[in-house]
Formats: C-alpha cells, structure tokens, sequence
C-alpha cells in the first residue's frame, strides 16, 4: 500500500476517534525489538524498517524518531510524507515535548498500550499531562 493512503486512513481513523496525534512504537505487544514481519507497525505506515524508532502522525505531519544507527537508513526508506527527528542531538525534541508544542491544549493522544512499556509511555504521558493533554 502507497505510504500516502496508509497514512490518509490513519488519519481518517484519528479524526473519527478525536486524536491529534498517534505514536507508533517499534515494539510488538511482548516488548521484542526485533519482531516478525507481521508486527512491523511502524514500518508499515513509514516505510522505515530499522528496529528502532517511534512514529507520531498528527493530522498534518508525519515524523519519525530514530537513533544516530538508523539516520541514513530512515531518510533513504521514508518518503516525502515523513520527517525524520534525530534522536539524540540537542536540537532534537523529546516526543512528548513535540506533541505539547504542536497540538492544541486538552487534545488526546493516541498509543496501542500493548506495543509501548511503561519505560516509554511514562515521561512521555508526564509531558502530556503537564500541559493539558490526555493520553
């Protein structure tokens, strides 16, 4: 599937369940790194098969968080839809600080609980929460 529709339906699906924004971890619902084709969320909206990042989709953008390993891999396999967020440089915002800076207070947020640990979502919903929003 094109990765322009794969993010229109994902769109279409938060519109109708109110989100502004939705995070897409790497992780599969047993907390694997590397997992089975069939689990590969991220890489199914992104494009991006590196094992580790996280995509946020807003109704306007489309960004993706990866490490210094996967910069190179992520910007040749994403197309124009995407953004990539350099995870680990200064200038690079936290997740959580990127959703507060670019959706409207009290807006939700959305995650599948069962492909983000506690580790992850924890400072993540700490960010949310201090700034009016819901995740």
């Amino acid at each position: 599937m094109q990765g322009s529709v794969v993010l229109e339906n994902l769109r279409f699906l938060m519109k109708a369940r109110g989100l502004k924004a939705y995070i897409v971890p790497t992780d599969d619902s047993h907390q694997n790194e590397y997992i089975s084709a069939h689990d590969a969320r991220r890489a199914f909206i992104s494009g991006f098969n590196g094992s580790a990042g996280t995509a946020v989709v807003t109704p306007e953008k489309a960004l993706m968080w990866t490490d210094g390993r996967y910069y190179q891999q992520a910007e040749k396999q994403m197309d124009s839809n995407w953004e990539l967020m350099k995870d680990g440089l200064p200038s690079t915002p936290t997740i959580g600080k990127w959703i507060c800076d670019n959706t409207p207070i009290s807006s939700s947020v959305g995650v599948d609980p069962k492909l983000i640990s506690y580790r992850q979502w924890k400072p993540i919903q700490k960010e949310l929460k201090s700034r009016g929003k819901s995740g």
